[in-house]
């Protein structure tokens, strides 16, 4: 999921900071642009760019800005195989730039408000000036751009795709997408490794279920909310949106049926069945099963076992999430010329 998750939820917090953020890989890397990590002031950090590759020296690199409070770029070749270019041997076979910059209170506020979009499932466009250290902007699709610039506003396009804008060489470009939510109809004991590792790889995970003695936060710990109810009543408590992943496993017929009928009609980002494909055909009542909807779910791994099958499941999810959206052109933001 995005690295701004974890962040926005400490970006508050007393004492200065410093946030990192990849803005341009050359080659292969760890992680790629968008990819973004906080240090704090007392030594915390949020967050990773590299599989531990970079952080110490990012750490140190990190206290410069500090004391300046001035935002910085830097240059890492990842391809070297010794310890001579920026002291410590990875072969990776890549360069990667990543800019540093202090958080003032003007951005901490401007994080606020995109947080507050992301939380009602809104995407927010992120631009940063390279040639001008420290100017910044969000785009939302709805509201007057925000941050700290100057100067127009470019056209631009609605994408997932981070990095340098095409046709520029000092404008990146990065899309927040709202969290994703996981929706689970049903609490047996197999739900529980799935919302576990849900939750864990960054879904917001709502669990639903009749069932009292399953549906109890000592079963799902990590569940964001556990809604308790029979299809219906469950149903009219969910406001669905296209960020949402569904999965129906109540392992009861009618209920699955129940609960596939209405949901069918919303506009979600993904819908899946647990069972075979022949079950599923039957749940609506003999009808072709359209090809969006995931039956049966997970990957075909070979899973065996709700822990494995977890693993299958989430790794769907990913990969549905991965997905990427640059083909959309719709634009959100048009300056006059």
């Amino acid at each position: 999921m995005d690295d701004i998750y974890p962040i926005l939820e400490v970006i508050d917090q007393p004492g200065q900071k410093v946030l990192a953020t990849i803005v341009r890989v050359q080659g292969s890397a760890y992680k790629r642009e968008g990819s973004s990590m906080l240090f704090c002031e007392d030594g915390k950090q949020f967050g990773m760019l590299t599989a531990g590759c970079l952080e110490t020296d990012l750490t140190i690199k990190a206290q410069e800005v500090f004391i300046k409070q001035e935002a910085k770029m830097f240059h890492y070749n990842l391809a070297d195989e010794d310890d001579m270019s920026w002291g410590q041997g990875n072969g990776c076979n890549g360069t990667i730039d990543i800019l540093l910059e202090p958080v003032s209170e003007k951005l901490t506020e401007d994080f606020f408000v995109v947080k507050r979009s992301l939380d009602n499932c809104k995407p927010v466009i992120m631009l940063k000036k390279l040639d001008e250290l420290g100017e910044y902007l969000f785009i939302e699709e709805e509201g007057d751009p925000f941050g700290n610039w100057s100067g127009d506003i470019p056209k631009i396009a609605f994408t997932s795709k981070s990095g340098i804008i095409p046709g520029t060489d000092s404008l990146y470009q990065h899309t927040y997408q709202p969290r994703p939510r996981l929706i689970v109809f049903g609490a047996g004991p197999d739900a529980k490794p799935l919302v576990h590792l849900a939750a864990e790889t960054g879904f917001l995970v709502t669990v639903c279920d009749w069932r009292e003695e399953f549906c109890q936060k000592k079963y799902f710990p990590k569940a964001e909310q556990l809604l308790l109810g029979f299809p219906k009543k469950l149903l009219k408590q969910i406001s669905f949106s296209p960020y949402d992943y569904v999965v129906i496993m109540t392992h009861h017929y009618e209920r699955d049926q129940e609960i596939l009928k209405e949901v069918l009609n919303e506009h979600i980002k993904y819908l899946g069945v647990l069972g075979p494909r022949e079950r599923t055909k039957r749940l609506l009542k003999n009808e072709n099963v359209p090809t969006w909807i995931y039956s049966p779910m997970g990957k075909n791994i070979g899973a065996k076992g709700p822990e494995e099958i977890a693993v299958s499941i989430v790794a769907q999810l990913i990969e549905v999430w991965r997905k990427p959206v640059h083909e959309r052109v719709q634009l959100l933001w048009t300056i006059p010329e």
